[in-house]
């Protein structure tokens, strides 16, 4: 890989990506990261003009993010940022972005991160076609089984209409795993898939903790049924942890009052679980350094920044299935067990036995498992390469 610095680095692109919340927007989780994170490795690595367009507020707020003016470029170490509010995400407004204008040319490229949205995906997406500009989009697991059985005759009537007409022809699709690329072509046969794993956390403090009762464990991300996290509940709920306790903190906004309540209530003998509501990443160290491991019960995960980012700090995972991280337990960095009660309760069970040799040991892993990816070089020119045009 070239250098930045290198003057035979090929001169780049104008890179335009749109998504609907960034920093310091963080109550959305994942995608967030995903788009900042491809930004700052497209900055390092590239010669690309870039530039993000998103919304002004975070998940499910009205208000303003701090210290962000609305409708007004800036920039954020060499990425262009404008946060826009819905009245400048018509399609008229599209028009008027994409055409481009003498201080601001047109992208080469758009990079979009939903399927189903209609301000930051279909709207601009029938914008760019018509201008004949190339467009990658990411589907953020919203192709997954999981994704699909939400909202499922909506989303069935949209896939049918969107193949019917077309919406989607000559779109190259950024698959984040080999799996998502098999759900993509599921939908549409005749796609153009790239598959680039997702930029993780670049690193994090690690802080050793003992292995001392109560084994403490966090589930983060957004509070809401579709997570499944009342599963990984259930199963503590069940456990004999034999005089011991276990303490569950919960990390995420709570999008649904009603499920938060009822993950709550499993708090009894030797099970607490209370909800530190949505943290910004900055916040994130100090929950890391007090638990022990992290919990996801996930139906369908594309990705998984919260995995990763458990490594980073040096914190196995108990994950389900769903997830491309296979073999966690032969790597001694967690496990990834089927979502059926008696695989979990078998994991929980061994994550009581842990001794300070035990847990140093799969703490050392999981930190070695992030370096590793961290050194990924196919990981950087994949990534790299989703912005090459052909030809």
């Amino acid at each position: 890989m070239a250098s930045i610095d290198d003057p035979s680095r090929p001169e780049g692109q104008r890179i335009m990506a749109l998504v609907e919340w960034y920093p310091p927007a963080f109550e959305a989780g994942g995608p967030i990261r995903s788009v900042h994170n491809l930004m700052q490795l497209l900055k390092a690595q590239t010669n690309h003009s870039l530039e993000v367009v998103c919304g002004a507020t975070d998940l499910g707020g009205d208000e303003v993010l701090p210290g962000i003016t609305p409708n007004q470029r800036v920039d954020q170490g060499g990425v262009a940022v404008t946060y826009t509010t819905p009245e400048h995400r018509s399609l008229r407004a599209w028009r008027k972005r994409l055409q481009g204008s003498s201080d601001q040319p047109r992208p080469d490229t758009l990079y979009l991160n939903s399927v189903f949205g209609t301000d930051f995906a279909l709207r601009p997406l029938w914008v760019a076609r018509s201008l004949g500009i190339r467009v990658v989009l990411a589907p953020r697991g919203m192709m997954g089984r999981g994704a699909l059985q939400l909202k499922p005759a909506k989303k069935r009537l949209f896939l049918a209409l969107a193949r019917a007409l077309g919406w989607f022809q000559n779109v190259e699709w950024h698959a984040s795993t080999e799996q998502e690329k098999e759900e993509v072509l599921a939908q549409f046969p005749q796609a153009t898939v790239h598959v680039a794993l997702n930029v993780p956390l670049m690193s994090a403090p690690h802080v050793p903790m003992p292995m001392t009762s109560p084994l403490k464990l966090v589930m983060l991300g957004r509070i809401h049924p579709k997570k499944n996290l009342h599963f990984a509940l259930e199963a503590l709920s069940k456990l004999d942890v034999q005089g011991s306790t276990v303490e569950v903190e919960l990390v995420g906004p709570a999008e649904d009052g009603v499920y938060l309540n009822r993950l709550l209530d499993f708090s009894s003998g030797g099970l607490s679980v209370r909800h530190l509501g949505a943290l910004p990443p900055e916040a994130l160290g100090e929950v890391w350094a007090k638990n022990h491991a992290l919990l996801m019960p996930t139906t369908h995960e594309n990705f998984g920044h919260a995995v990763v980012e458990a490594w980073a700090h040096g914190r196995p995972v108990l994950l389900s299935d769903r997830t491309p991280w296979k073999g966690l337990r032969e790597e001694s960095t967690g496990w990834d067990e089927p979502l059926n009660p008696e695989s979990w309760e078998r994991a929980l069970k061994d994550m009581l036995t842990w001794d300070d040799d035990r847990w140093a040991a799969m703490s050392k892993a999981s930190l070695d498992k992030h370096r590793d990816l961290m050194n990924d070089s196919a990981l950087v020119a994949d990534n790299v390469r989703l912005f090459e045009v052909s030809g």
